[in-house]
């Protein structure tokens, strides 16, 4: 009986092997920043504990899908002149004015898991 099985077995994994990943999302090249802060990374009371968020900066292609995905209205970035922004939550991406890099930035709530707002200006 297992001898019936093997040509069915070994037809699907050269299937699998040969055909090319089109089930499979797009990977993106991921670069980026992290740092370790407090709620307020900017001149924090004495009080808050001085490492409770990762404050990450997501950069290069994925940065730019992340981007383009995102259904946020576009708007003109303060912090940085010459590029435009996006924002849902926490999550803030910024590009450049030729649409060819951008970044995104959020931080982690590491007690509780949770995504809040990225690096201050």
């Amino acid at each position: 009986m297992m001898r019936r099985g093997w040509p069915v077995l070994t037809a699907s994994m050269a299937w699998l092997v040969t055909t090319p990943m089109c089930f499979a999302q797009e990977v993106s090249q991921l670069r980026g920043e992290a740092f370790l802060a407090g709620k307020t990374a900017v001149d924090p009371p004495p009080d808050e504990p001085k490492n409770s968020h990762a404050y990450l900066t997501v950069s290069g292609p994925a940065a730019l899908r992340m981007y383009r995905a995102m259904p946020a209205k576009e708007e003109h970035n303060l912090c940085e002149q010459g590029k435009r922004l996006k924002r849902a939550g926490g999550l803030t991406c910024s590009v450049t004015r030729d649409g060819r890099n951008a970044t995104c930035d959020f931080s982690v709530d590491l007690g509780k898991g949770e995504l809040a707002a990225g690096r201050p200006c």
